[in-house]
């Protein structure tokens, strides 16, 4: 068996010396953090002999605003597209390919859902990271498109289980080599390394746990059959520009310097708030931990207060009463009571002493005060009425101001997603059927028979159907496509909005009532497109919202643009 390391394991160490020689020691940093943000919070409180005889309360502000951060940052739907350089020619259809088929793998990744994910972890730890790899094993929706195989796949990956090369830079095409670790069991590792002509003998289980993220992530099953070990990816640059990959634990090599073929690192890294020199991001938690740390004490010591004074103590004369009995209706006896003696000299309460009203307005403005520098207004949080929507979009436009930099940040690393899937698709892909969407148009049947419009037309309506069709992944590779976000809102504040200014419009006869359903979202509205067609088709008047029907208010310029051509005989 062999003793000696393995280079991916030594750049691991040089990756984990240098984490613990930030201040604070990342590790720990990113622990506390997701300890903190589960509620688990007195586990990391100071442990004296007064704490320890304190209540527990827990007031989670950092949960909820985190949650709410999250929330917002993705309540704007966010979609990956391309362009061309010309509009016209083979690149552009390649880039419609390429926007078709990267949206059909977001379907499948549910990227909805892994960028809410991803934002958690980078709230929680500063990081968050996507790894893109090639499953070749893979059959495509079932093996419905014939003998294509392979598929692109992602997951996301602790920002702890990532190290750069130089990680004074947080730019990924920058780095000399990029780990990523991860655990997996040994028995897996093995059949890998023996189907990859490795060492697989050479591998056995570890205790390499302590550094894996939060506590669910430093305890494993104990047993022969289920030991784990650490294995690191290990990505560079070979001397052809492309991306070359390395498997290995800490004594065996599973795979070494394959050849990706890719021109890019399949490692989309992002931060939520980026730090000087340094690949680490500062996570949202981390700077409201001591604030959460003082509101949990000082309510503790609220508590603790009123168990031992917030109710009165009674004194008697022991001489008198030989015991004392709180219940009700208890009898009291009283021996060797003196003449003229009063009963309110053989007993008495006594008065507890008030708390300072100070201290719970000293917790309220703490809290109020976190959520205002933080950047949680009320707006965001939805303790305001939706009753004037002018007002409303005001107030959510301004509350977005704190997250825009962490919203240019995630915008930036979809992005990179963008990049990381075409590169991937035009080496791995080759021709192989496509699952696309195109808009055709189609008759317009009711009871089985078409409709016609009175000039004798067939009635048409404008459908989206999916089609595949046939093509090779591999122009990608010789072709520069743009990339582009989009965002688009998704909000209830923002389809509320828009509804309001659409009805004020509407009202005021700027638009009729085509123009308005065209534009109202869908789901306000069962079957609106075959409402718009019966409209188009009876066409003669328009109920105005009072309820008179009233002539189509003609758009503006169009009672000017029907002169000009009746004046030119048309």
């Amino acid at each position: 068996m062999k003793n000696t390391k393995t280079h991916a394991w030594e750049l691991y160490e040089q990756g984990r010396a240098y984490n613990e020689r930030l201040e604070p020691d990342q590790y720990s940093l990113v622990n506390t953090n997701i300890e903190f943000f589960s509620g688990n919070q007195w586990l990391h409180m100071p442990d004296t002999a007064a704490m320890r005889r304190l209540p527990k309360p827990v007031f989670n502000i950092i949960k909820r605003v985190t949650s709410l951060f999250v929330a917002s940052l993705t309540s704007s739907a966010a979609s990956i597209g391309f362009e061309p350089l010309a509009e016209q020619g083979p690149d552009a259809d390649a880039a419609d390919r390429a926007t078709q088929e990267v949206r059909n793998l977001l379907e499948k990744f549910k990227m909805d859902y892994r960028i809410r994910e991803a934002l958690f972890d980078g709230a929680q730890t500063g990081d968050y990271c996507a790894h893109f790899y090639w499953d070749p094993d893979a059959v495509p929706y079932g093996g419905s498109l014939g003998q294509a195989r392979g598929e692109i796949a992602m997951e996301l990956v602790d920002g702890i289980n990532v190290m750069f090369g130089d990680p004074g830079d947080s730019c990924v095409e920058h780095q000399p080599y990029i780990l990523l670790l991860g655990r997996a069991p040994v028995e897996q590792l093995r059949e890998e390394a023996q189907l990859w002509g490795g060492d697989e003998l050479d591998i056995e289980p570890d205790g390499e746990y302590d550094a894996m993220a939060g506590q669910g992530g430093q305890v494993e099953l104990t047993g022969e059959d289920t030991g784990k070990a650490l294995y690191v990816y290990l990505y560079t640059k070979g001397e052809n520009g492309t991306v070359h990959v390395t498997k290995a634990t800490r004594t065996a090599v599973i795979f070494e310097d394959i050849d990706t073929g890719l021109s890019r690192y399949p490692i989309a890294w992002g931060n939520w708030e980026k730090q000087k020199n340094q690949y680490h991001g500062r996570s949202l938690v981390t700077g409201i931990i001591p604030n959460q740390i003082f509101i949990n004490t000082m309510f503790a010591m609220v508590m603790r207060h009123l168990q031992l004074m917030g109710f009165p103590k009674t004194i008697y004369n022991a001489d008198l009463i030989g015991s004392w009995s709180n219940e009700i209706g208890q009898a009291i006896a009283v021996r060797g009571l003196q003449p003229g003696q009063s009963i309110s000299q053989v007993a008495q309460n006594l008065q507890p002493a008030d708390m300072s009203a100070q201290i719970l307005t000293v917790i309220d403005r703490a809290v109020s005060y976190t959520k205002d520098c933080l950047g949680a207004t009320d707006a965001q949080m939805g303790n305001v009425s939706p009753n004037n929507t002018s007002a409303l979009m005001v107030l959510q436009s301004a509350s977005q101001v704190p997250l825009e930099n962490t919203k240019a940040g995630l915008y930036e690393w979809l992005e990179d997603v963008g990049h990381i899937l075409l590169d991937m698709m035009g080496t791995y892909y080759g021709s192989r059927p496509m699952v696309r969407e195109q808009t055709v148009e189609e008759p317009i049947v009711e009871g089985g028979v078409p409709r016609f419009r009175e000039d004798g037309t067939m009635a048409l309506r404008t459908v989206k159907k999916r089609v595949v069709e046939e093509y090779d992944f591999s122009r990608f590779k010789e072709l520069w496509l743009r990339l582009r976000v989009d965002v688009g809102a998704a909000s209830y504040f923002s389809e509320v909005a828009m509804t309001q200014t659409l009805d004020n419009l509407r009202n005021s006869g700027v638009l009729d009532m085509i123009q308005y359903l065209e534009r109202v979202p869908d789901r306000l509205i069962p079957r609106k497109d075959e409402l718009i067609e019966e409209l188009k088709k009876t066409g003669a008047t328009m109920p105005m919202p009072t309820g008179k029907p009233q002539k189509s208010p003609k758009a503006p310029g169009q009672a000017q643009l029907e002169r000009l051509m009746a004046k030119a005989g048309r």
